[in-house]
């Protein structure tokens, strides 16, 4: 452990200390995260699921077999990789306000590891890296195709949206967060009813009850353009990664005179454990 406090602390004093300003979305998935260690590669999870018929079926005395269940195996990968900077600083520059340049960086890698758990460094579910909450090619994931919310009675179109949604949600038990996306849709989350002072946040919390959290997805890792709603089952989902966003070490180069603080993060990958464990939901508005 390196204790040079080239920051005024440690390492892992100002990690543990560090509230970043962005606040990121792929935290709320960590409680079924699983991490694996800091070397590249590409990881294979063998999946077994059934096919065909498997309700149970009467049988008699004379029945001397039991129909079996039949099964088919399948995988999901995991494409393990890392990205990483360094800050470098030479020992004759003031070394005050070091430790703000080390927050602005990560800050930033906050917002890009938002966009690895998003996005998956694709722009589809047909060209994604890993498996996102946005761009998912996992069969478990349901994408939705978009609707319209009408421009008559839009608040009582996109409220009814959104129930319909969760109806369909509601069918795999769980814990679930319902996302919103886009500058059109968190305007209508955000707004009032018509004619009334009553918000919309409220009430669809009310109707959606205790076992829903209710979350805007910031406009950073968004695509530019897009409108919709994710609903995403916590205990039907697992989050894969290698490493969060972190100041991985710090120290001198004596030699060369200068201060150097590392930084590291790594891929992620959403797997989806039962069918509509994840439903996604785009949404135009009608002019």
């Amino acid at each position: 452990m390196n204790t040079n406090k080239i920051t005024l602390r440690t390492v892992e004093e100002f990690m543990s200390d560090y509230q970043p300003v962005y606040q990121p979305i792929f935290p709320l998935f960590l409680q079924r995260g699983q991490q694996y260690s800091t070397e590249v590669g590409r990881m294979e999870f063998r999946r077994v699921q059934t096919v065909g018929d498997i309700r149970a079926k009467h049988i008699t005395p004379k029945d001397t077999e039991i129909r079996q269940v039949a099964v088919m195996e399948g995988k999901k990968v995991y494409k393990k990789y890392f990205l990483a900077n360094q800050f470098t600083l030479s020992q004759f520059q003031d070394r005050q306000g070091v430790e703000e340049v080390v927050a602005q960086v990560l800050d930033e890698h906050q917002i890009q590891a938002d966009e690895l758990f998003l996005l998956g460094e694709g722009t589809s579910s047909a060209n994604v890296l890993n498996n996102g909450l946005f761009y998912s090619a996992d069969p478990n994931y349901t994408l939705e195709s978009s609707k319209e919310i009408k421009s008559a009675n839009r608040m009582h179109d996109y409220f009814t949206k959104v129930v319909t949604t969760a109806s369909k949600a509601n069918q795999v038990a769980g814990r679930k967060v319902l996302f919103f996306y886009g500058a059109d849709v968190k305007g209508l989350f955000n707004s009032l009813f018509p004619n009334s002072d009553t918000p919309v946040k409220r009430v669809l919390q009310e109707v959606l009850g205790p076992n829903y959290s209710l979350v805007e997805i910031p406009d950073a890792p968004t695509p530019s353009g897009q409108n919709g709603w994710i609903i995403a089952n916590l205990d039907q989902t697992k989050l894969h990664y290698s490493a969060l966003p972190q100041l991985l070490d710090q120290g001198s180069n004596a030699e060369k005179m200068y201060l150097w603080f590392n930084f590291l993060m790594g891929s992620m990958m959403l797997e989806v454990l039962a069918k509509d464990g994840v439903i996604h939901q785009p949404a135009t508005l009608e002019s």
